[in-house]
């Protein structure tokens, strides 16, 4: 069971589970929206040169159902809490009590060589005050890892998620009822190394679509003008400069192509991007592995020849270098496509951490923070659009 406080911006609660699988999100808050929604869903904190999976893996003690080569491990969070701005709007504003039902099943194998891994999830969250909110999300990832041979190995993923656009976040207008965004993913990468160098191949490709349940503002683009998918390939090189200690070079190129060329307003979205980062991984431990980057990505659109470039930064991964603690440091800055009318895109940087810190048996503190800042570029051929930053 858990109990919550749960503001715009933040969320602490008390845990108290028997001991097994962990939560990935504890809330659909606004705050945790916001650092999901820089984080793809083919990239969910899956480390070059580490197995699939391996953050979060459960140690041998924690509580699990075997069947035949496999390990289930079920779980349901029930959390209770209370939203002092579910509209996220300037006063008057409308607070309601909320409760959120989250079934997660996660299928392990455990197999010496190769690895197979089915997780399916959901959030069900219900508004006693404000029905037009409650939201019902879900997902299933069937991921592995098939060995070739020692050091070399091909991994691959396949997705699909449903998810809810809180107002409050950035690239959301205001509507009575949220928008409901579907994304089907699929990635292939292949990973080699000799001796301390290594190299990994990455392509991936991502459907959206998005439903609307009220009528949205009228600077935002209606739900069909902004399906579309978006492909990336990306290559990693890298050198191992001691045990678990790594730096990389990462080059890559992307494609968004609308579902619509056109979309409603006789904009053209399509665009070609490129990208470079230089990070570094550092597996310290089976509970400590963080990673970091910084680059650069632009963005160019052929219809009209505009481009949006960004010096760009993350870090991501899981500290434990205390025992009782572990942070989860959520730190992103890239460009992202606008569902507003008079805006191209947007450039998102969000810094964020979240904890769980082990007060005595069975009880847990969880809590953590996010902050966003959307800096919008205006879209061609729109007159008199005014700079908009979010926050």
């Amino acid at each position: 069971s858990r109990l919550a406080w749960s503001p715009v911006l933040g969320w602490v609660l008390l845990s108290c589970a028997a001991t097994g699988a962990q939560a990935q999100v504890v809330t659909d808050a606004p705050a945790i929206q916001t650092t999901d929604e820089q984080t793809p869903i083919v990239d969910l904190l899956n480390l070059p040169g580490s197995p699939v999976g391996a953050i979060g893996q459960r140690s041998p003690s924690e509580l699990g159902m075997s069947l035949g080569a496999f390990t289930l491990y079920p779980q349901v969070d029930l959390l209770a809490g209370f939203d002092d701005n579910v509209f996220a709007t300037p006063a008057p504003t409308t607070a309601s009590p909320f409760t959120v039902v989250r079934p997660q099943l996660e299928l392990r194998s455990e197999w010496l060589n190769h690895y197979l891994r089915l997780l399916a999830g959901g959030g069900f969250g219900f508004y006693s005050a404000a029905p037009t909110q409650n939201f019902q999300n879900y997902n299933i990832r069937l991921d592995g890892r098939l060995d070739i041979r020692n050091d070399f190995y091909l991994t691959g993923l396949v997705a699909f998620q449903r998810a809810t656009e809180a107002l409050g976040t950035p690239n959301v207008t205001f509507s009575q009822a949220p928008t409901v965004a579907d994304s089907l993913a699929a990635e292939v990468s292949l990973y080699q190394r000799f001796n301390r160098f290594f190299y990994q191949l990455t392509a991936t490709a991502t459907k959206y679509w998005y439903y609307e349940f009220s009528n949205i503002a009228s600077l935002g683009l209606p739900a069909q003008s902004r399906n579309r998918t978006e492909f990336e390939e990306r290559v990693r090189l890298g050198y191992e400069v001691s045990e678990g200690v790594s730096v990389w070079l990462q080059p890559g190129i992307n494609q968004r192509r609308y579902e619509s060329p056109t979309n409603m307003f006789g904009q053209q979205r399509d665009s070609n991007g490129w990208f470079v980062n230089l990070g570094a991984t550092a597996v310290l431990s089976p509970k400590t592995q963080l990673e970091g980057f910084v680059g650069y990505q632009a963005l160019t659109y052929p219809a009209d020849g505009m481009s949006t470039s960004s010096m760009i930064f993350g870090l991501r991964g899981v500290w434990n270098g205390y025992e009782p603690l572990t942070l989860r440091p959520a730190i992103m800055r890239s460009i992202n496509e606008s569902a507003l009318i008079n805006y191209q895109n947007y450039i998102s940087t969000t810094v964020g951490v979240d904890f769980t810190y082990q007060i005595h048996g069975p009880w847990q503190a969880v809590g953590g923070v996010a902050y966003n800042i959307a800096e919008y570029t205006p879209a061609f051929g729109v007159a008199n659009v005014n700079p908009r930053t979010d926050y």
